[in-house]
């Protein structure tokens, strides 16, 4: 998988994720926040030289922000 695919991919599942994020029932939003944080992590792992380790805890907290860095990310792949 190339690293742009990858970036497609967890864009793609964090969409998915989002109504889960916010669910009324507990368990569902606490699944959904494990899986969203896999998310994270795999993003950072795979791609921890185009962005600034430190803003994983931003982007724990926040995925909007992790939104807009898979796509900051992206453009850097393109512009190499």
């Amino acid at each position: 998988m190339t690293p742009i695919e990858s970036i497609f991919e967890i864009r793609s599942s964090v969409h998915d994720l989002q109504a889960y994020l916010h669910s009324k029932d507990s368990l569902v939003a606490k699944k959904a926040r494990t899986k969203y944080e896999h998310l994270v992590d795999r993003f950072f792992r795979e791609h921890g030289r185009v962005v600034n380790p430190a803003q994983r805890s931003q982007c724990l907290n926040d995925h909007a922000y992790f939104l807009t860095l898979l796509d900051s990310a992206e453009s850097k792949y393109y512009c190499d």
